[in-house]
């Protein structure tokens, strides 16, 4: 039987295993793996968010805001190693829908109160 026929493959692994260093001898520390964590700013603002849906709305909204700005900074310095955009997103577009519906119910009832104190200021009170 002849190879002539069949490609040759050569050996793309060392023939010989790397040594192992001596005893006592520095070996240099293997590159740690960069794990991106999530932003402690971008937890704090999203859980703030939501709990502005239950209580103290306006107040929960402002510091969640005031979180999620500061996470971005703190992402966008980071090049990568620190992550959460997308749940800080979720948490400004939480707090500002929030806020802009507490805002329309104010400015809706305060209309409401100065159309019915102008409806009642011309009226007389009934005679006894």
């Amino acid at each position: 039987m002849s190879d002539e026929g069949q490609p040759q493959f050569e050996q793309s692994w060392p023939s010989q295993p790397a040594p192992i260093p001596a005893e006592g001898a520095l070996v240099p520390p293997a590159a740690p793996a960069v794990v991106p964590h999530t932003s402690g700013d971008a937890i704090a603002a999203f859980v703030l968010a939501l709990v502005s849906w239950a209580a103290c709305p306006i107040v929960f909204a402002i510091v969640a805001l005031v979180f999620a700005f500061k996470a971005d900074r703190t992402i966008t310095a980071s090049g990568g190693q620190v992550s959460g955009g997308g749940l800080n997103l979720a948490a400004k577009l939480l707090a500002w829908i929030n806020l802009g519906f507490w805002l329309a119910l104010i400015l809706i009832g305060g209309f409401i109160t100065v159309v019915l104190l102008l409806a009642g200021a011309g009226s007389t009170p009934p005679q006894p």
